[in-house]
């Protein structure tokens, strides 16, 4: 028996300067060789053959149905004819484990090898013959024969129970792909009903803002009104903005002076200078406007 020698790796601990980290350490085994899988390499080999035989047959088949086709662009068209055939070996191929599944591409197979070989049949009688059309037509079906070997094979026969047992996980796998494909599209579903709520609730938002600011400022003119005729408070007022209510600066109450000046007894002119001297920034006309506002009112509740 002949053995090879191989490099493995292993973990270790090493200890440095007091700390131990785990690092890899190479080491030597030797393991007996194993024998080549000369079944599988046969079957590579068969495989391969066959697969260039088959090349060979769609090239003739190309060639013959081009001719019958006119040339040109009929080449193309005489390729698809052998190349149909060899795809669904592929889905032959695919269903290896589930003959029920696997029988209906090989129907197919057949069905497709026939006419391609009926063309070249056809092609071979009008340039030579019937001899000629019979080679000609049976390359492409000893390459279809050849494939049905190869397939034939390669095929893995189940028992029943085997095939049922398949069958369920297949049914178990499909069922968690159908589960996560239906979840996606309610998953995108439902976010896209999120989205347009949301573009619904703002144009709303905007809507009810665009509404509400007339109002707003309607009222704030009446509390700057209030304010201007009041007893001096500080009135909160509404921002138009955003209708929250805030506390603005007040400065020294004009009204309130001007009453406090005439009930001691003041004159309208002294009132008005007494409130100048205490509110320089006050306007004259705006001062004495407000003085004889307020005599006025104390004028008609009977002040004296």
């Amino acid at each position: 028996m002949k053995f090879l020698t191989e490099t493995r790796h292993r973990l270790v601990d090493r200890t440095i300067d007091g700390t131990t980290n785990q690092v890899s350490e190479p080491y030597t085994v030797r393991m007996p060789k194993l024998p080549k899988d000369r079944d599988a390499m046969a079957l590579v080999g068969v495989s391969a053959l066959v697969l260039a035989l088959t090349l060979v047959a769609i090239v003739w088949s190309t060639y013959s149905i081009g001719q019958l086709l006119g040339g040109g662009v009929g080449y193309a068209a005489g390729m698809v004819f052998d190349a149909a055939w060899l795809a669904v070996l592929l889905l032959e191929w695919l269903a290896r484990f589930d003959p029920a599944k696997r029988d209906f591409p090989r129907k197919v197979g057949w069905a497709l090898a026939l006419v391609a070989a009926g063309a070249i049949f056809l092609e071979g009688m009008l340039a030579g013959g019937w001899q000629m059309a019979a080679v000609g037509a049976a390359v492409s079906v000893v390459a279809k024969v050849l494939w049905w070997a190869v397939f034939k094979h390669i095929d893995k026969d189940l028992s029943p129970a085997d095939s049922q047992w398949v069958a369920a996980e297949m049914s178990k796998a499909n069922a968690k792909l159908a589960i996560a494909g239906v979840r996606r599209q309610a998953a995108k579903a439902e976010v896209a009903a999120r989205l347009e709520l949301l573009a619904a609730e703002r144009e709303l938002n905007e809507i009810a803002g665009l509404d509400h600011f007339p109002a707003a400022a309607k009222i704030t003119a009446e509390q700057v009104r209030e304010h201007e005729d009041g007893s001096g408070l500080p009135e909160p007022v509404l921002n138009r903005a955003n209708t929250v209510r805030e506390q603005v600066e007040q400065g020294p109450n004009i009204s309130h002076l001007a009453r406090v000046e005439l009930t001691a007894g003041a004159s309208k002119k002294d009132a008005v200078e007494a409130i100048l001297a205490k509110v320089p920034d006050a306007k004259q006309a705006s001062v004495e406007a407000t003085v004889r506002r307020e005599r006025n009112k104390l004028d008609s509740a009977g002040y004296r």
